[in-house]
């Protein structure tokens, strides 16, 4: 029994899509910006027990939680893009007895449109992702996050919209 690794390197592309796990965030990360409301069900892409850590030491369990902070934190942007850079993709799912299990290490290049601003904030997030088997009969593929963290410099977007903010002054 073996895990099998992926490294995928730049946006997504037709080989990124092969992978299922990889072809789930995109989709995620595709619906998610298309719509900052985020109008499709909260167990689409999250169990119902998932934990998503936050960057600033914050837990989030359950889907509902999870979404209801995405569109809180999601609130003072007209605009997200979040372009892969690299992502390494293990499909350890020949160790769950055949069952899909994920885990996806993805650094992204994240642009953040705030309302009203033109020209968008560029901050880097790194995120770890767990997918596994989907506990609703909604989830995307079949699958769901089960654990994910995200790590992003939420100082450097802030200090920026100051700064324009003060230069507009």
């Amino acid at each position: 029994m073996g895990v099998t690794v992926l490294r995928h390197h730049g946006d997504w592309d037709a080989t990124s899509r092969e992978n299922r796990a990889l072809r789930f965030i995109e989709s995620y990360t595709k619906e998610m910006t298309s719509n900052l409301t985020l109008p499709y069900s909260s167990t689409k892409y999250f169990s119902p027990s998932c934990t998503f850590h936050d960057t600033t030491n914050v837990t989030y369990r359950g889907a509902g939680n999870v979404k209801t902070w995405i569109q809180g934190l999601f609130s003072p942007f007209d605009k997200l893009e979040f372009t892969p850079l690299s992502c390494i993709a293990l499909d350890e799912s020949e160790e769950q007895g055949n069952l899909p299990k994920y885990t996806v290490i993805g650094e992204f290049d994240g642009k953040y449109w705030f309302r009203g601003d033109p020209e968008p904030i560029l901050a880097p997030r790194a995120v770890f992702f767990t997918i596994v088997a989907s506990e609703t009969e909604d989830g995307f593929d079949g699958l769901q996050f089960s654990e994910v963290s995200l790590y992003w410099n939420t100082a450097l977007v802030k200090d920026e919209k100051v700064r324009r903010s003060q230069a507009k002054a």
